[in-house]
C-alpha cells in the first residue's frame, strides 16, 4: 500500500447500479465507513496515492471493464481486497473476474447480505 498508515482505510465503488450503489453507500454511511464512487478506474493508482484503501468492489454486471485494471491496482496497493459481485447465472464472468485477481467474487444475492460484514472488516470507521 502506497498510502498512509495512519489514515483510516477507505473502500471503492465501481458499480453504474443505481440500487446497488445506493445501498452499499448508505450502509457504509450507516456503520461510519467511507466509500467512494470510482469512475474512472485507470487513474485509480494517482488518484489514491496518499489514500490508505482496504476495499474496492466491483459490480461485475455493469462495471466489469474494471476487472482489467484488478491485477495492476493489487501490485500498487497489496492490501486492498477486491470483491467482485453479479449475477449467479454468469458463471464465465465470475470466473474471469477471479482469474483477474479479484479475491473474493460473489453473486449478487450474498453480496447483499454480507455487506455490512466487508465494509466492517476491511474499512476502518471513519471520525
Amino acid at each position: 500500500m502506497t498510502g498512509s498508515t495512519n489514515a483510516p482505510r477507505i473502500g471503492l465503488l465501481s458499480c453504474s447500479d443505481f440500487l446497488f450503489t445506493t445501498r452499499i453507500l448508505d450502509t457504509a454511511r450507516a456503520l461510519q465507513r467511507e466509500v467512494r464512487i470510482m469512475k474512472d478506474v485507470g487513474t485509480l493508482a494517482s488518484q489514491f496515492e496518499t489514500e490508505s484503501l482496504g476495499l474496492w468492489i466491483i459490480d461485475l454486471d455493469s462495471a466489469g471493464e474494471a476487472v482489467s485494471h484488478v491485477a495492476a491496482i493489487r501490485e500498487q496497493f497489496p492490501e486492498l481486497m477486491v470483491i467482485g459481485f453479479g449475477s449467479h447465472v454468469e458463471v464465465d464472468r465470475l470466473k474471469q473476474a477471479r482469474a483477474a485477481g479479484c479475491q473474493l467474487v460473489v453473486p449478487r444475492s450474498k453480496m447483499t447480505t454480507d455487506l455490512v460484514n466487508y465494509l466492517n472488516e476491511y474499512l476502518d470507521p471513519q471520525d
